[in-house]
């Protein structure tokens, strides 16, 4: 659960820090990415675990309203459901303050489950290994989804770079495509540069690596060479979810068999698209909101062939998806 307050300024120590309003979202990286993949019409089930509260209720209301399975998602009353309170500035960033709760207690599914049928690829977060009961059900999906012949993405998370990087390095050589900020790169590596760190995480086994640098855009490996995809302009107004936006859009590309550049354009610009409104959950970009940006933001010549392929992709979906059936 998501409860974001806009404030004037960060407070000094021992100040009052009065947002004038507070908004509740259902929030979460994982719900996140899940509503996003539904905007993009890729079919998402949600494993997890919520408590017995008026909280949990409102989140797996508005995450079956948004279109997601969470037949899976598991209930416990040992534990509230996770909350973040989100301090967002004046210039969109945003400073998260809470626990995660109830996902701490997140246990395998029963070995007959039904619920990896038909899953052609899963999304891991590096929180999942920071607890055992998580970190369990993570290494369940990666080798029932493997087992099938899918693939599996894992998004690293600041936390987790910090506090588990050996192990996080250890996962990445298991998982096919690697989401890492330039700040969480920095964590695992040792190096600010984006590029020696995204060469290091290649050197550390890591299949593919998609390196999120913000304002700059994204590193990724196209015809073996390292590109810098640039980034979409907006007026920021909170930077909750822009990062789970971004890595939904990649991934519905990748399981649409997009290029890798293709891929990261989309995910350029659904990043921007989260980071333009207040909230993330049911609030995330899908297609049609990030055709509109498409549309009226050019990228340098190099780059804009490449939104223009992006955009006839997502015009031929649209009528498609038109179409009387």
């Amino acid at each position: 659960m998501d409860v974001i307050g806009r404030v004037k300024s960060w407070p000094e120590p021992g100040d009052d820090c009065m947002a004038p309003r507070l908004e509740m979202h259902c929030g979460g990286v994982a719900s996140n990415c899940a509503l996003a993949l539904t905007r993009w019409g890729i079919s998402a089930r949600l494993l997890g675990c919520v408590g017995r509260d008026a909280f949990g209720d409102f989140l797996l209301n508005s995450l079956q309203a948004g279109g997601v399975d969470v037949r899976w998602v598991q209930r416990t009353r040992d534990h509230m459901t996770g909350m973040a309170y989100v301090n967002v500035t004046p210039d969109g960033q945003r400073t998260f303050f809470g626990s995660r709760g109830a996902s701490r207690l997140v246990r395998p599914v029963g070995g007959q489950s039904p619920v990896f049928a038909g899953a052609v690829a899963g999304n891991l977060m590096g929180y999942n290994f920071l607890d055992p009961g998580p970190e369990k059900l993570a290494r369940q999906i990666l080798k029932a989804i493997h087992a099938r012949g899918g693939w599996i993405s894992l998004d690293v998370g600041m936390a987790a770079s910090k506090e588990i990087p050996g192990r996080i390095l250890q996962v990445c050589r298991e998982v096919d495509i690697l989401f890492v900020s330039d700040d969480e790169a920095a964590a695992l590596t040792g190096t600010r540069d984006p590029r020696k760190a995204y060469r290091a995480l290649q050197r550390c086994g890591a299949r593919e690596v998609v390196l999120k640098i913000g304002k700059r855009g994204c590193l990724v490996v196209q015809g073996g060479a390292l590109q810098q995809v640039p980034a979409f302009n907006v007026q920021p107004v909170d930077s909750t979810g822009a990062g789970d936006a971004f890595v939904a859009a990649f991934l519905q590309a990748r399981l649409r068999g997009w290029s890798n550049t293709e891929a990261a354009v989309a995910a350029n610009a659904a990043g921007a698209v989260a980071a333009s409104v207040v909230g993330a959950g049911t609030k995330m970009p899908g297609a049609r909101e990030v055709a509109t940006l498409l549309r009226v933001q050019r990228l340098s010549t190099r780059w804009d062939a490449v939104r223009l392929q992006v955009l006839k992709r997502l015009s031929n979906a649209e009528r498609i998806a038109a179409r009387p059936k």
